[in-house]
């Protein structure tokens, strides 16, 4: 069975992979980019506070937060 951390990862991957194959001359973060990075890093951080790695999934839950603040920054301003 795949682990929910290799499951967020690849998510992170494919967010990446993305982000790379819409990237133009203008270089701007994408929208669907920040929503993949997003989810995959929640599973990271469910994975890391439900397998007792709670140093782990504080420093996910920290990159949550600060890709979630982009989002928002990108949406609203």
């Amino acid at each position: 069975m795949i682990s929910l951390s290799i499951i967020g990862l690849i998510i992170i991957i494919l967010a990446w992979l993305l982000q790379f194959l819409l990237m133009d001359k203008k270089k701007k973060i994408y929208f669907y980019f920040i929503i993949l990075y997003a989810l995959g890093v929640l599973l990271l951080v469910y994975d890391g506070f439900s397998s007792g790695l709670n140093d782990l999934a504080i420093a996910n839950l920290i990159s949550l937060a600060v890709s979630l603040a982009v989002l928002l920054k990108l949406k609203f301003y």
